[in-house]
């Protein structure tokens, strides 16, 4: 069977993440030096999470364009020149959800359509979702939403099975993909949302030809469920894989066709572009700064020998360190207690307390993407040595 364009390319990229968190995992393990991307460089709400610390956060200092943010503002402005291309042909999840119908299929799994109602289409779900998550984050709630993220547990798989909530909500929607198909992106996919209102003000549309003679057939198979409708235009919760362009008709005409600012594209001509300019983005905005700068100095004199413990207040809460002070120099320094998400804090651990404990400085760099749990950290850090320099 020979696999078509779209799912060439997701196969790809899936690979291609997965390969980069198992690299990862054996970074964070000291079993490789390589590290190419971590888990919050592939977050897609960092460039939210940044806005919000900028407009809340008072204590908040801006040190340049992120991987997480520039990935936030290549998939926002992608989408609002060329639809949701990134749903179609990038996203882990939905890939991972087309799979999973693709294994239904073969195991004779009855295809299910979702409810429809005229008060109520379950489609509209994610739109509330996404006002749901940015009230919740805004208000400094943000962790408890982390624990749900079905995105992070499918990253953070090959850096250590956490099972989780998010881990559960995962195994959930692989399994009702083989009935439903796409059903997070389809209902509960607040990424989704968000690319889908920019999607509806963009100059892109995939629009019925005239010559279309209404018998839907290339619709039959469409993976979130669109189906014909007198509308010229197809709907925004279109994730533009291009199927019905690329079906042949049964009646030979012309069904639909995609078209930018009112001139028609070639499918070919409209994927390269898309997808160039969402990696051109995220690969080059990082570039255009540098991320650094030090959280503030403390400078270390005598220290009195002891184990000290020290809290600071990360992303998810209070975080408790205990640090180990022999022969006037920092020997150890632990993490006791936290409610970090998975993937973020690991680094911060283990990057932060080799530069300290190397330098025998308080003065080193947050870890850029995880600026909350990295000054967390530090803080726990600093309150215990201030208690070894007291009694000194």
């Amino acid at each position: 069977m020979r696999l078509k364009k779209r799912s060439r390319i997701q196969i790809a990229i899936t690979v291609m993440i997965l390969s980069n968190c198992i690299l990862y995992y054996l970074y964070l393990n000291d079993l490789s030096s390589l590290k190419l991307l971590s888990i919050r460089d592939l977050n897609p709400y960092g460039g939210w999470s940044v806005l919000k610390s900028l407009f809340t956060d008072v204590s908040y200092r801006y040190r340049g364009i992120t991987k997480a943010m520039a990935l936030t503002l290549s998939i926002a402005v992608t989408a609002a020149l060329f639809g949701r291309i990134f749903c179609g042909y990038i996203c882990p999840i939905g890939a991972l959800q087309d799979f999973s119908r693709f294994i239904g299929d073969k195991l004779g799994v009855k295809e299910k359509k979702l409810p429809q109602h005229k008060s109520f289409q379950p489609e509209k779900i994610k739109y509330f979702l996404l006002i749901l998550l940015l009230v919740l984050s805004t208000i400094g709630l943000g962790h408890y939403l982390s624990d749900l993220s079905v995105w992070l547990a499918y990253v953070n798989l090959f850096t250590g099975i956490d099972i989780g909530t998010g881990f559960i909500l995962l195994v959930i929607i692989t399994c009702l993909s083989m009935i439903y198909r796409r059903v997070f992106c389809r209902c509960f996919c607040p990424l989704g949302a968000f690319q889908g209102l920019f999607y509806a003000i963009g100059p892109l549309k995939i629009n019925r030809n005239e010559s279309c003679n209404g018998c839907s057939t290339c619709l039959d198979h469409c993976p979130v469920g669109i189906r014909y409708s007198e509308a010229t235009e197809i709907s925004p919760e279109c994730i533009n894989c291009l199927q019905c362009i690329e079906s042949t008709c049964v009646k030979n005409t012309a069904g639909y066709s995609i078209q930018f600012a009112g001139r028609r594209l070639k499918n070919s001509v409209y994927i390269t572009i898309s997808l160039g300019l969402l990696f051109l983005i995220y690969a080059l905005l990082p570039l255009s700064q540098s991320y650094g700068g030090s959280p503030g100095r403390i400078g270390m004199g005598n220290i009195a020998e002891g184990i000290y413990q020290g809290t600071g207040v990360g992303f998810g809460g209070n975080i408790q360190v205990q640090v180990t002070v022999k022969e006037n120099k920092i020997e150890k320094i632990d993490l006791i207690d936290h409610r970090e998400t998975s993937g973020y804090y690991e680094e911060v651990y283990r990057s932060i307390s080799r530069a300290i404990i190397e330098t025998q400085s308080l003065n080193v760099d947050v870890i850029s993407g995880a600026t909350a749990t990295s000054r967390g950290f530090l803080n726990g850090v600093k309150s215990g040595v201030s208690q070894a320099m007291s009694k000194d």
